[in-house]
């Protein structure tokens, strides 16, 4: 089985995404093709990557991932192809995958260069199409490995976006952030599940949330509860609502907490 995902921004409403696996299924009639998503905000590089993050590890080795969120397309952006942990992975040299290089250390980097896997004409609107199509076809078809190096020559370098890390401060407060904002409006941050005491408080702008509960559905529907997310992260939530609007929240704004003990401060 030739595993091959797929990460986007190009929607459902348009003949994007199906050209894409038209192409594939052209050039490796045995893909397998999972649809990670294709709803990530255009050209947000950043939440491409936090997606990615959480997805990549759940699929099983020799999984090709292919990433086209891709703002810089037509220019003289790199692409580059990688190994990370048993995994393949092809992406604009944007910052997309700064997340999974941060989770695990790459194997092998590449430059795609080799335009004899492209499909030609090569368009310079539609690089989806005409290269990281035809390219993830060609890795998922046996070009893995040390294979990679057929696409162009290796790098050791590429752009990295810098990974907020939350901070833990005097008397066990932590500062962190919010890096992710769910189509359910949860908000997730970059404080560990591990990180938090028993007892807390959680602020975000001027609102603080007392306590954590345990599942999505422990609150009233107007009142927003901390707990710890799949990820493994502190999220903000409301039952059957958005925390992000109620709270009028976005990506980057700081989130602290403070530990509580029983009838006071700790």
């Amino acid at each position: 089985m030739s595993l091959l995902t797929l990460l986007t921004d190009f929607g459902t409403s348009d003949a994007y995404v199906s050209i894409m696996k038209g192409v594939i299924l052209t050039r490796c009639p045995e893909a397998v093709i999972v649809d990670i998503s294709h709803e990530v905000p255009p050209g947000n590089v950043h939440t491409a990557g936090h997606v990615l993050s959480d997805a990549w590890r759940f699929f099983p080795e020799g999984t090709v991932h292919t990433i086209v969120v891709d703002p810089g397309v037509g220019s003289d952006r790199r692409i580059l192809a990688a190994e990370v942990a048993g995994h393949f992975f092809l992406a604009p040299d944007n910052g997309v995958l700064s997340g999974v290089f941060d989770q695990a250390v790459p194997e092998r980097v590449v430059m795609v260069e080799n335009e004899e896997f492209y499909l030609k004409p090569t368009s310079q609107t539609f690089h989806g199409r005409d290269i990281f199509a035809p390219v993830a076809a060609a890795i998922a078809g046996g070009l893995g490995g040390e294979g990679l190096l057929k696409l162009g020559p290796p790098t050791d370098s590429w752009i990295h976006l810098p990974r907020a890390n939350a901070v833990t401060g005097p008397g066990g407060a932590i500062a962190g952030e919010v890096t992710h904002v769910d189509r359910f409006g949860n908000i997730i941050t970059n404080i560990s599940g591990d990180d938090l005491p028993r007892e807390m408080e959680t602020s975000i702008g001027r609102h603080v949330i007392r306590g954590r509960q345990t599942s999505y559905v422990a609150g009233q529907s107007d009142e927003v509860i901390a707990l710890i997310g799949s990820t493994g992260h502190l999220e903000l939530s409301i039952n059957h609502g958005s925390a992000a609007e109620f709270l009028g929240v976005t990506i980057g704004d700081q989130v602290g907490v403070i530990p509580k003990v029983e009838g006071g401060d700790a």
